[in-house]
């Protein structure tokens, strides 16, 4: 897991970002360096075991997922359910020849 280190510094103190993205696409994304660009928190999860993932620090937040696998989305939003993400949008996209297209996609709001 990449991205993520900069979350848990700020829920440390007390703080939390607006909304994480979770990606998990077969290339690094080169959006973990949020920190840097000071842009909205993403976490790259590509090649991990989902089910040991440790992702407390989504309690109570909101949470985009994103992944090129159906199964691997629908095993990262119910991840993040358990870990108490508030909300979880999750979906997963798929090349059609030259263009993007959605396939499955969830939304939790609890």
């Amino acid at each position: 897991m990449r991205g993520h280190e900069g979350i848990i510094k700020m829920r440390m103190q007390g703080l939390a970002p607006v909304m994480v993205n979770i990606d998990d696409y077969e290339f690094k994304s080169p959006l973990t360096n949020w920190e840097t660009h000071n842009d909205s928190p993403t976490i790259c999860v590509n090649k991990e075991n989902i089910e040991s993932l440790d992702l407390r620090f989504l309690v109570g937040m909101l949470v985009s997922v994103s992944s090129c696998s159906e199964n691997r989305a629908k095993r990262l939003f119910n991840a993040c359910k358990r870990a108490g993400a508030r909300t979880v949008a999750s979906a997963h996209s798929f090349m059609d020849g030259e263009v993007s297209k959605t396939g499955w996609t969830e939304i939790y709001h609890g």
